[in-house]
């Protein structure tokens, strides 16, 4: 068997295939294919060695970055610390899907804005969030999803004003008596576990009645909705009465649902997902729900799926004029035409749908990319 001579590479390796960088029929002369080939091993050995600790000098500076200003981190210096410790061994249970969503913030300036109104951001997937059963890996990844899709999707104004500025006013509805209902979108509420964004009715004053919040998951996007709630309080019932009653008689819970169907059908998704009442993570967390999710999903024809989930029906059932009695279709129109007025509401606001194949151009990020120059502090828990 021939060996390789001493200090020489194995053949095929290093010292043939320089003349697949030169034009066809030119060769190289015998004395410089080694050492050209060489040359080119270096020089890609370095460019590879100098992206790599670009990659991890940007991870590092992020995740440091990640600890600073964390007005959710409460109490005092020490039980700071105590949280900032948890949140350093959370993420080392997932160094590399947490340094890729840190880079997706970072490289991003509209999820910058955001997460310097809310750090909660950054760890919300550390913690219960919408569904008990989903594993951190699933929470993440939802999380990261339904970013790409707003921001892929949404106006920019309209991204801005929900997760910069916590608001978006979508216009408002004249009710039964006269009154003014607001429709708006907000983000998640502070610590919230339940979705990412929230549709609100509010009264006239900016008091929210009701709200439904969900978020858009999935390589095929779907709907996870992971709450539905109204007024809660001694006078509960009385304003869920007084509102049904100024809605033409339409229940609220209905009308907010409706609203997530006209979001739904404006970018053609076509599942839609609800939590059920033992997957929801406030049940787990010993608090209270004040509302039964499972009877309100199967009053919508809604289908028990595995892992804590109903399905619903891909429109939302809804009774035509000649199934209604006689004596109550003025009152049917009038509440069909508040419903969609409501849903021009939302869909106006939404603008029009950017094709998905452009839509997934815009979702890459520069990865690894650190907010700013980074500089020391004394203190990474503030």
């Amino acid at each position: 068997m021939a060996l390789n001579k001493h200090n020489q590479p194995p053949a095929g390796v290093l010292g043939v295939g320089i003349e697949a960088f030169l034009p066809p029929g030119a060769s190289a002369p015998e004395s410089q294919r080694g050492g050209q080939t060489k040359l080119l091993v270096e020089d890609y050995c370095a460019a590879m060695a100098s992206a790599t600790d670009r990659a991890h000098s940007g991870t590092f500076v992020n995740l440091l970055h990640s600890m600073r200003h964390r007005k959710d981190w409460s109490g005092a210096w020490y039980k700071r610390v105590v949280t900032g410790l948890k949140y350093v061994v959370r993420m080392a249970c997932m160094p590399f899907r947490q340094a890729q969503f840190l880079a997706f913030i970072q490289a991003t300036p509209q999820m910058r804005a955001y997460r310097r109104r809310d750090p909660r951001l950054l760890e919300r997937h550390m913690h219960r969030y919408v569904n008990v059963q989903w594993h951190r890996r699933e929470r993440i990844d939802s999380i990261s999803q339904h970013y790409r899709f707003t921001l892929s999707q949404f106006p920019r104004e309209l991204f801005d004003a929900i997760y910069a500025k916590g608001h978006a006013s979508l216009g408002m509805l004249v009710a039964k008596d006269g009154s003014l209902l607001g429709v708006c979108l907000r983000p998640p509420i502070f610590k919230g576990c339940e979705g990412e964004l929230c549709l609100q009715l509010n009264d006239v004053h900016g008091h929210p009645l009701y709200r439904i919040v969900f978020s858009i998951v999935g390589e095929r996007p779907r709907i996870v909705i992971g709450c539905l709630q109204g007024p809660h309080g001694e006078n509960a019932k009385d304003v869920v009465r007084t509102l049904t009653r100024n809605l033409h008689g339409m229940r609220p819970k209905q009308l907010m649902l409706s609203l997530v169907y006209a979001f739904a059908r404006h970018y053609g998704i076509k599942e839609i997902d609800a939590i059920s009442n033992d997957a929801h993570p406030l049940r787990r967390a010993g608090r209270p729900l004040h509302a039964d999710y499972d009877a309100f999903w199967e009053e919508q024809h809604g289908r028990v799926m595995h892992g804590g989930w109903y399905a619903l029906p891909r429109s939302m059932p809804h009774k035509s004029e000649a199934e209604v009695p006689s004596n109550h279709r003025s009152a049917f129109r009038r509440r069909e035409a508040l419903r969609l007025q409501a849903e021009n509401l939302v869909t106006e606001a939404l603008g029009q749908p950017v094709p998905r194949a452009i839509a997934l151009v815009k979702e890459q990020p520069a990865a690894n990319q650190p907010l700013h120059n980074f500089l020391p502090e004394s203190s990474w828990v503030s």
